[in-house]
């Protein structure tokens, strides 16, 4: 949603109107009335944004005489407002378009070398000039800054008079929280109404005590997209269209994506003093056809973004294309676009991008196709650069509660993220469960040998999932342990066990498949069978179902599990 501002300035008086302009087709709340306190502060807080970028925007009579700061129209991004974040260790950017009024003389043009924009932090000053194109657009891009909890003052003046501001903005790490259901659902949709018997998506197999509390963060900002593509850029939910970006508190947490909140929680605690801002874009029921270039979410809710830097990318969806055959087998080329896609929005090619496989759910026929496409991103040849790419196993997670298409362990899969996030900012091999690498007949043909990448296979061990509530995860004491990880803050989501391995089995060229006999041997498994010619089968295929129930399954030293896969068999 872009939005005109008309700038109009009287010696020293405030703005008092907001006059957004809505495009056509464009959907206007009216769910609540509007409060005069209210407009006042948004109108405030857009016209100052105008500086950075604010999507709401005001407009004011026009007075008699205008200084040359007075006939200015910029239009800007909606996701531009008070108490955004900027990221930290980045150039700083801020973009929009700029026309200037007809005056007496008949001019119509803005001369840039008297727009700049500054940013103000006590006795700390950064400016820098505005690049304007012949189309009105306008750029500025700023040195990049450490961040740190208190805000900045940022400002735009035309020929030295200051014509907006925001009061404040922070600079710290954004994260963009991308993709269906999975990453959208938050705590208000978890339930229909306060009775717990009421829960969207499970009959009462979850109640309201089982949800980790919600993050109340006064150094957390996060801005929601709505859901609508009409003629809109990036269009605000309605608890963000007056307010600017919500602060993580009791009542604003309450529409953050609940893994959005618990990956937060884990960053924070690790750098206190560094905000983070959180860009969710996420829609429940789309398909990744919709997210990539060429779909409308893409275009009204990533594309508005360009030029933007952030920390990273969380993804988590699939479900959609679990639901048919084409879209199953057609994942893994749609998401190697997507990761590359959003690395060249964001203008970096090596943009941290973490995306969860798809948890244990049998509601669609074709979620292990979709597992299978996400575990081969991260090798596909078409992907431009595979650095700072990782994948979150979920097979493990669901806290029993594997029937609803939305299980409970989103506090695990946060704290998992967490520290591959950690691992990549730091520079140090990135946490994962075993990753299979290739299968191998023996010798003697009478056995097959798995063998999986580098550093996911260290101290393989056969263990018992907990599919209990009391798994759990909370943030390490780094107080105490400085040198913890998030994953340090898992409890309880696995135990060691004497059982064999299930989950394997082979097959031969019909197709034909049989469980095998799985055994650990170093940082390999060997599989064998009595049932099958071993030398025949060409295929091996590991927790190959929607919802694999197995009481002990394979998992590496950091009691981190195994990919479900399929994969011929080298000779």
């Amino acid at each position: 949603m872009l939005y005109d501002v008309n700038f109009t300035i009287h010696e020293k008086r405030n703005l008092h109107t907001v006059k957004p302009h809505h495009t056509k087709g464009e959907v206007v709340n009216r769910k609540r009335p509007m409060r005069i306190p209210i407009a006042v502060a948004a109108a405030v807080a857009i016209i100052v944004s105008i500086v950075s970028g604010c999507g709401n925007a005001a407009k004011s009579a026009e007075p008699t005489t205008q200084s040359s700061a007075q006939r200015i129209s910029v239009t800007l991004p909606s996701y531009y407002a008070e108490n955004m974040v900027f990221q930290r260790g980045k150039p700083l950017v801020i973009q929009g378009t700029a026309t200037a009024a007809n005056d007496d003389s008949g001019s119509d043009a803005i001369d840039q070398s008297k727009l700049s924009a500054t940013l103000t932090q006590g006795k700390t000053t950064v400016s820098a000039a505005v690049t304007v194109r012949n189309s009105g657009a306008f750029t500025c891009t700023m040195k990049s800054l450490q961040g740190g909890l208190k805000p900045y003052r940022l400002t735009i003046a035309y020929n030295g008079e200051t014509v907006f501001s925001l009061t404040k903005v922070y600079v710290g790490d954004v994260f963009v929280a991308a993709g269906q259901s999975n990453m959208e659902l938050n705590y208000t949709q978890y339930y229909s109404s306060g009775d717990d018997s009421n829960w969207n998506w499970g009959g009462g197999l979850i109640s309201r005590g089982d949800l980790p509390k919600l993050l109340t963060d006064a150094n957390v900002h996060f801005v929601v997209a709505d859901h609508n593509v009409d003629n809109t850029d990036f269009p605000l939910i309605d608890a963000n269209k007056t307010s600017g970006w919500l602060t993580a508190d009791s009542t604003n947490s309450q529409h953050l994506s609940y893994l959005a909140q618990q990956f937060a929680m884990q960053l924070r605690a690790k750098r206190t003093n560094i905000p983070i801002g959180i860009i969710q874009t996420s829609w429940g029921g789309t398909a990744i056809s919709r997210h990539v270039q060429g779909g409308d979410i893409y275009a009204n809710h990533i594309a508005p973004l360009t030029g933007f830097r952030v920390a990273g990318v969380l993804w988590y969806q699939g479900c959609n294309d679990a639901s048919t055959l084409s879209t199953s087998l057609d994942y893994e080329s749609q998401m190697t676009a997507l990761i590359n896609q959003y690395r060249k929005v964001f203008d970096e090619s090596t943009l941290p991008f973490l995306y969860v496989q798809l948890a244990r759910w049998s509601g669609y026929q074709y979620t292990q196709n979709v597992r299978q496409g996400q575990l081969r991103t991260l090798d596909n040849a078409n992907l431009r650069n595979s650095a700072n790419v990782a994948m979150t196993v979920s097979i493990d997670t669901d806290k029993g509660t594997s029937k609803v298409i939305h299980p409970l362990g989103k506090d695990i899969l946060g704290a998992r993220m967490a520290a591959q996030y950690e691992a990549m900012v730091a520079g140090k091999s990135v946490p994962s469960g075993p990753i299979i690498e290739s299968a191998t007949h023996s010798a003697d043909k009478s056995a097959i040998t798995l063998s999986f990448k580098d550093g996911t296979a260290d101290k393989l061990q056969s263990m018992k999932p907990n599919y209990a509530k009391s798994a759990t995860a909370s943030v390490p004491d780094y107080a105490k342990t400085p040198n913890a990880t998030p994953l340090d803050g898992i409890a309880n989501v696995a135990s060691p066990t004497g059982d064999a391995l299930q989950g394997f089995e082979v097959a031969d060229n019909s197709g034909n498949w049989t469980s095998a006999t799985a055994t650990i041997k170093g940082n390999q498994v060997s599989l064998t069978s009595t049932t099958a010619a071993m030398a025949d089968m060409t295929q091996v295929r590991y927790l190959w179902s929607g919802n694999p129930d197995c009481s002990s399954i394979l998992y590496n030293g950091d009691t981190l599990p195994a990919s479900p896969f399929t994969v011929a068999v080298r000779n």
